[in-house]
């Protein structure tokens, strides 16, 4: 018998919506779970869909196959009832709103579940028992959502206060560069979306592992999400960095018995590191959003690391232009930098045609894609190492240059000299200019 408190068209409103368009996941993800749904194939389906959205696109055609053979989903007419559910989507105002809708319903049959448990209990148990019992189980259905409100100032100082005198005031992640470190009050802080951007070849992957391996040693737990370089690649740029090997000689086992003990050391430690990594290709922003959050259901991270803003995938690109489908991605990345929590760093690439001459400098208006990157970045790095005329390909660029802090929204701005090992992959300070 069908439960009264239950609404299959706002369970099917939210699957048809999700499946028609992944960016509404990201909109419920943080408070809709499978056991709200009542219907048992509606539970299998969220299931099924959240799974495959975290990897790829979770559309009519990649969960046909699914909906073709589970059980449950062809009592109610298999592969036709997603054809169905895409129809349900049609009419949809504000997908969060369903999905509270569907959760009270889930809260109503739950209390109802509890309060007739109570009822037997009442001849058995003690009163203060079945009471406290009922209180803390109630409490445990209510709906975990960000708070937001309008605070007094003296509200927020407090809590200010609060943080300082219990550490949490500085929730930050140290870049390893001491120079950088200091014009950004510390790091990167939680809630801040960082943008490096480079040429190509010059070193913007190199240079975020570099601050990936930094923060690891500071004890700080780190999500690299590389959508460019496969996770065993991004494993041997860090030994190669760790062990002070090139990487093809690891990669060879060309290697020294002192170079092999030197490797053994740099396993070991990256072993204790809190480093995790997700080489999935061609994602799109709101798949980007799920990664963090499944891993944060997981285990926390302090730092999340995007490797590259420009090739990430927009959700809805029908006409839209490129730089359009940039800027809605970095209001992304920023937005999940405040739901999480977290420190985002991302990576941007810059025009291959905007800078010109060999000595030329780019500046943030290089960026492709730049009004979203300007609008939207807490703090905007430019990498920059000089060309050099007439040389090979392997020494097109010199092993001198700078980070150049061209926006910073909470500290001054400057240029910071670093030098590149190639060898190594590595990243290092050299001085002040």
């Amino acid at each position: 018998m069908q439960s009264r408190f239950s609404n299959v068209a706002a369970e099917q409103v939210i699957l048809g919506t999700c499946i028609l368009n992944n960016a509404f996941l990201i909109r419920v993800a943080d408070i809709l779970e499978e056991k709200h749904f009542y219907f048992p194939e509606h539970q299998a389906i969220w299931r099924h869909f959240v799974d495959v959205a975290n990897e790829a696109v979770a559309d009519q055609v990649t969960l046909n196959s699914f909906f073709a053979a589970n059980e449950e989903i062809k009592k109610v007419g298999g592969a036709n009832y997603l054809a169905g559910l895409i129809g349900a989507a049609s009419s949809i105002v504000d997908i969060r709103d369903y999905a509270k809708t569907v959760i009270q319903l889930w809260q109503k049959r739950e209390l109802e579940t509890l309060l007739t448990r109570s009822l037997q209990e009442l001849e058995g148990k003690k009163f203060d028992f079945i009471s406290a019992n009922l209180e803390n189980e109630i409490a445990g259905l209510a709906i975990k959502e960000p708070k937001k409100k309008t605070q007094h100032i003296r509200d927020l100082l407090k809590e200010m206060e609060d943080d300082q005198a219990s550490g949490l005031s500085s929730k930050f992640v140290p870049t390893g560069f001491k120079k950088l470190d200091e014009m950004l009050n510390g790091g990167i802080h939680a809630q801040q979306l960082v943008i490096i951007g480079a040429r190509p070849s010059v070193g913007k992957s190199s240079i975020c592992q570099n601050v990936i391996l930094n923060a690891s040693k500071a004890g700080k737990k780190c999500l690299f999400i590389s959508l460019e370089v496969d996770k065993r690649n991004v494993t041997l740029k860090f030994l190669s960095d760790l062990a002070a090997i090139e990487t093809y000689k690891i990669r060879n086992n060309w290697m020294s018995e002192l170079e092999k003990e030197f490797l053994q050391r740099a396993k070991a430690q990256l072993r204790e590191m809190e480093i995790y990594t997700n080489d999935s290709s061609y994602l799109r922003i709101s798949q980007i959003g799920q990664i963090i959050k499944s891993q944060l259901d997981k285990q926390p991270v302090d730092l999340v690391v995007v490797d590259y803003v420009q090739i990430i995938r927009g959700d809805d690109v029908k006409n839209k232009n490129e730089a359009l489908v940039i800027k809605e991605n970095t209001t992304a990345l920023k937005a999940f930098s405040k739901q999480f929590n977290v420190a985002m760093l991302a990576l941007a690439q810059i025009n291959r045609k905007a800078v010109e001459g060999a000595k030329q400098e780019p500046t943030i208006n290089d960026f492709k894609g730049s009004g979203g990157i300007e609008e939207d970045a807490d703090v905007a790095i430019i990498l920059h190492r000089d060309r050099n005329e007439g040389e090979t390909k392997d020494n097109y660029f010199s092993q001198n240059g700078k980070l150049i802090v061209a926006k910073n929204r909470h500290g001054r701005t400057g240029e910071i000299a670093i030098q590149f090992n190639g060898d190594f992959g590595r990243f290092s300070e050299i001085g002040d200019f």
